[in-house]
């Protein structure tokens, strides 16, 4: 059996019949059963996809592209690793490769349910359990990535963590994160049994001695986040606040295709990054060809034993699709609404449906421009629309808000917000000692300091595949008796970037990223057409260099990566993050000292929110932000939104 694809666009996501019939030709090989890890679409060499581009946006007919479909699977319960590439359109595999022990895939929430479930009928943790006076009907088990530290260990292993549920109410909603436990345990999730309890330390310095006894019950001032079990009511100050569109949106979307003012884009959807942008045009030229977040890192402060394995990349290790919340469970996005859904498969090679994973609304975002002529009084004013596509994914404790946001201006905005609840561990509530490396958000609860370090990957086509970057900054210009007599003058200085490398941000000299296209001249500037990366100047890793954390996120180094392109180059940490020992990424890549002046390039940027926990952001955390913009520079000849409608009361019908 083959799938037809004539309606398919060689971007649409995988659909649930591809996917379908991916597993059964993978599983027709054996005799034996398979976990299955994930699935997604196999995205067309570039070559090959922009010619079916080129003829798409001229009108032509395009020749079609075979479907194929990635996935990576185990021979069930063993550490043998597979990935594969099934031609869907033909029914044959084109890609079949067995990995070495040093890879592991992602782990899934049935298998770590099933660890979880390990674990509290094991008979040391039921020891444990019966230590703290507690029954397992009460505890909450909380798998965790395993991270790395040590060179020989090449296990597939997980790390659970315990808590307990609230102790008033004892309810299956209650924050157990308020109520740490004081051990953990390590699973081997080839053979499914526990193969280590570690006690967890109790004060600021590394525990010497075996808990014996139980401990104080951590209580927390206000422990819950969920409405119905706070101490206090919800406060009735608010009044509604609506978004009406009495007319409708003024985005079209037709499949996966959005169409909205001078915008026109294609949305993809796979298993690791969620949300992609393809093939985005501005007013009728290419400016984007691809856009994502590639990867993130949480690499956690906590230098104490087994505390500094907790380092995990959500997008690797679990991946940014399968975590995708269902947006209309929730008032999660406002006004008049459209959503995109996905497709993953499951450990059982179930096809699971991620429903409404986008939803896609406008929104008015203030003043897009403004003046008013004084002499006259007349004033002259347009608002701001922007078009928002937005995902949230859970990973474990914390939620990741992502928003790609298309401007009428010809911007485009990258918003990351971070929320959800912190993840904790215990100390002696009679502990006084000052703890350098966390907060202490409730009594005998404890908060690690931690690092969320993203890496937003950008492959331009200003105009065009050949570009090149740059790094402008803003100067004093030199005192000069005939050019700058009076020391007020400033230059902008340009320097091109012509070898794959890093380069740092820089505030003080306002730096910003350009990609321009050489070959093509803006008849205003006499230079070449261009957009600018506005980067966010924020940390880098903190973890020393010879440390586990440092040699596994490859992207963590520098704020800037360029690259060459390469097919497949997409995940800067490399393609197996689960335990990985830091062997492969965009370190490598750089290292080849490639040319990228004038070429096919790919921008990478690197920002982080470094979370010092405080008491306010428990038991759950107010939302952090901030947005990436990436603006045309010389790549309109005047603002693009001159033919915006002015803003007047006739059309807003606004209230006094």
């Amino acid at each position: 059996m083959t799938i037809a694809q004539t309606h398919l666009h060689p971007l649409d996501p995988a659909t649930p019949e591809e996917l379908a019939q991916a597993v059964e030709v993978v599983r027709k090989q054996y005799q034996v059963p398979l976990h299955f890890k994930c699935g997604g679409l196999e995205e067309p060499p570039k070559e090959v996809l922009k010619k079916y581009l080129a003829a798409e946006h001229a009108g032509e007919p395009a020749e079609p592209i075979n479907r194929w479909i990635f996935m990576m699977y185990y021979i069930k319960r063993t550490p043998r690793l597979f990935e594969v590439i099934v031609d869907v359109t033909e029914g044959k595999i084109v890609h079949q490769k067995e990995l070495p022990r040093t890879h592991h895939a992602p782990v899934d929430r049935i298998e770590l349910n099933e660890a979880a479930q390990v674990a509290l009928a094991d008979q040391s943790v039921k020891a444990e359990l019966d230590r703290l006076e507690l029954g397992d009907n009460v505890v909450v088990v909380d798998p965790w990535d395993y991270g790395k530290d040590d060179e020989n260990e090449q296990r597939r292993l997980t790390q659970i963590f315990f808590y307990t549920r609230n102790p008033k109410n004892n309810d299956p909603s209650s924050n157990h994160y308020a109520f740490p436990l004081d051990f953990m345990v390590i699973v081997d999730l080839i053979e499914m049994k526990v193969v280590k309890i570690c006690h967890l330390p109790l004060g600021a310095e590394p525990i010497t001695t075996k808990h014996t006894g139980p401990r104080k019950v951590a209580s927390p001032e206000e422990p819950e986040y969920d409405h119905r079990l706070q101490s206090k009511p919800a406060r009735t100050t608010l009044k509604p606040l609506q978004v009406v569109q009495p007319e409708g949106a003024s985005f079209t979307l037709t499949g996966r295709l959005i169409e909205w003012e001078k915008w026109r884009f294609r949305v993809g959807f796979n298993w690791r990054e969620g949300m992609v942008i393809h093939d985005a045009w501005f007013d009728g030229r290419p400016v984007f060809h691809r856009l994502s977040l590639s990867e993130m890192f949480v690499p956690y402060g906590d230098p104490r034993d087994p505390l500094h394995r907790k380092g995990a990349f959500d997008l690797g290790n679990v991946g940014a699709g399968i975590t995708a919340n269902d947006l209309s469970l929730g008032c999660d996005c406002l006004g008049l609404i459209a959503y995109l859904s996905g497709h993953v498969v499951n450990a059982n090679g179930e096809v699971v449906a991620k429903n409404n994973a986008i939803c896609i609304h406008e929104v008015d975002a203030g003043i897009q421009w403004k003046h008013t002529n004084h002499r006259t009084g007349q004033a002259s004013v347009v608002r701001k629309r922007q078009l928002q596509l937005q995902t949230i994914i859970t990973v474990a404790n914390y939620e990741y808000i992502f928003y790609w946001v298309f401007d009428q201006s010809g911007e485009i905005e990258f918003e990351t917000r971070a929320t959800g609840i912190l993840s904790t561990t215990p100390i002696d509530p009679d502990c006084k000692d000052k703890i350098a490396f966390a907060t202490r958000v409730g009594d005998g609860v404890l908060a690690p300091y931690h690092q969320h370090i993203f890496n937003l990957r950008i492959d331009p086509a200003i105009d065009g595949h050949e570009n090149t970057v740059s790094y402008v900054d803003s100067l004093p210009m030199p005192r000069d008796a005939k050019l700058n007599p009076y020391g007020t003058g400033y230059i902008t200085k340009e320097t091109s970037i012509t070898q794959s490398g890093t380069a740092q941000t820089d505030p003080y000299k306002n730096r910003i990223f350009k990609i321009s296209n050489p070959s093509k001249i803006n008849p205003v500037t006499l230079s070449p057409v261009a957009y600018k990366l506005v980067p966010i100047a924020s940390q880098v890793l903190l973890a020393a260099e010879d440390s586990w954390h440092h040699r596994r996120s490859h992207f963590t180094d520098a704020p800037i990566w360029v690259t060459k392109y390469k097919d497949r180059e997409l995940f800067p940490a490399g393609d197996y993050t689960n335990q990985s020992a830091g062997g492969e990424g965009i370190r490598d890549w750089v290292a080849r000292n490639d040319n990228v002046e004038n070429g096919d390039v790919v921008l990478w940027h690197t920002y982080t929110f470094t979370h010092n926990p405080r008491p306010e952001d428990f038991p759950i955390m107010p939302a952090e932000f901030v947005r990436i913009a990436l603006k045309p520079v010389g790549f309109c000849n005047y603002n693009p939104t001159m033919d915006v409608p002015p803003s007047n009361q006739a059309f807003n019908k606004s209230t006094a």
